[in-house]
């Protein structure tokens, strides 16, 4: 895909962090943008950031984990902007603590959110993408966390594990379309993902005390409109995997290598 003026991008957690870094950039190159969060009053001051480059923004209040309001924010996006191009599966949230001591609430919130809400995305958007018979993308943020397991953090791994696996397959399935996939698998970006439960909802256990979790970011987080400009590009070359960070070659090596080692024992 490389024509993008006048067209329309979806992005889920839309209103900061990596997803307002890929709003931000998709403006830049002359498209509308739909930006889908639970926070409605960050999105507001994102869409006028958005609309200050001289485009459409609209934004929908959307809980990616109900399905329901994932096909209501399909609908106003197509209806509002009459087609969809590019689609951010985006939102995400993290629950820490070893496997053993998590709630069955911090399983639901994250897999719900981070796995599920991509595909409800992919549910309500992708057929009606395919009948536009235009070319489109679909962006799924995972994390480096989707090709290597990380301590402590089991559901998110789980989730975006499921998101890489999910974006695989898209790019076999949608091969004879105009529609094509990538998975966005970033390692440390400056964004609130450690206080990603500051919106979590009562029934899922309610906000934590995530300002005790301020440290644990990786260091040197890069600035999310590199993201951003790097998510443009992978669409631009149709590229499978998108990453930010070269020094965490040897770390999904480290993950592949034993894999392949297993074979030769055969």
């Amino acid at each position: 895909m490389n024509e993008f003026r006048g067209k329309t991008a979806v992005v889920t957690g839309g209103a900061g962090g990596i997803g307002r870094a890929m709003a931000l950039t998709f403006a830049d190159e002359g498209m509308n943008v739909v930006i889908a969060d639970v926070d409605m009053e960050t999105a507001a001051k994102t869409a006028a950031e958005i609309e200050a480059k001289g485009v459409r923004c609209i934004t929908v209040q959307t809980d990616v984990a109900d399905r329901a309001s994932v096909g209501n924010l399909a609908d106003r996006a197509f209806d509002e902007m009459g087609g969809v191009h590019i689609l951010c599966n985006n939102a995400g949230v993290v629950s820490m603590g070893p496997a053993h001591t998590l709630s069955d609430s911090d399983w639901d919130w994250v897999i719900g959110v981070d796995l599920l809400g991509v595909i409800y995305g992919i549910q309500a958007f992708l057929k009606r993408m395919v009948d536009q018979d235009e070319e489109c993308h679909i962006v799924g943020t995972a994390s480096i966390a989707g090709l290597v397991a990380h301590q402590g953090i089991a559901p998110y791994n789980v989730a975006k594990f499921g998101v890489v696996a999910l974006t695989e397959t898209l790019r076999v399935d949608l091969a004879d379309t105009k529609v094509s996939a990538s998975v966005l698998c970033p390692g440390g970006v400056r964004t609130r993902i450690m206080e990603s439960d500051r919106n979590r909802p009562q029934d899922m256990g309610g906000p934590g005390d995530f300002e005790a979790r301020a440290g644990a970011m990786p260091p040197e987080p890069i600035d999310p409109m590199i993201v951003g400009r790097r998510v443009l590009d992978a669409i631009k070359a149709n590229a499978p995997y998108i990453v930010t960070h070269k020094e965490q070659k040897a770390m999904v090596e480290g993950r592949f290598n034993p894999i392949l080692e297993a074979f030769d024992r055969l």
